[in-house]
């Protein structure tokens, strides 16, 4: 188990180190302006699926939570959507248009870690023997 946890948090800043130099060099070979910060909305993102990862490597050891990890996922996207919101209305919500690089600089990395959280719920889900 705890190489699991070692697999999901190199690979979690693997993706977060990646993402965000990626993003900073674009940005920067576009003379593109971004309002935020990217390293926080990164950061955050690459915590918030960690840490469901995490919960879910220690959920699949509870007996009486094995059937019900499948169900157990779906609120925590509406859970990290709620708290990317909290922490960060008064910085990215706060601007009344963003404009298409910003709109880029959300969304894409948003979407690469949802499939790195994705892939690792896959695995845990099924080495437990269900079919999905």
């Amino acid at each position: 188990m705890i190489k699991s946890f070692i697999v999901y948090v190199v690979s979690f800043f693997a993706l977060l180190v990646i993402v965000h130099f990626l993003q900073e060099f674009i940005i920067n070979q576009t003379n593109s302006i971004i309002r935020f910060n990217l390293w926080d909305t990164n950061l955050f993102m690459a915590i918030a699926s960690l840490m469901i990862c995490v919960h879910f490597q220690v959920f699949s050891l509870v007996n009486s939570l094995k059937t019900q990890l499948g169900f157990i996922y779906l609120p925590t996207l509406f859970i990290k959507g709620v708290l990317f919101y909290v922490a960060f209305k008064d910085t990215v919500f706060n601007i009344e248009v963003l404009n298409t690089p910003e709109r880029l600089s959300l969304v894409i990395p948003i979407l690469l870690f949802l499939v790195l959280e994705v892939f690792f719920i896959v695995k845990i889900i099924s080495k437990m023997g269900f079919k999905y």
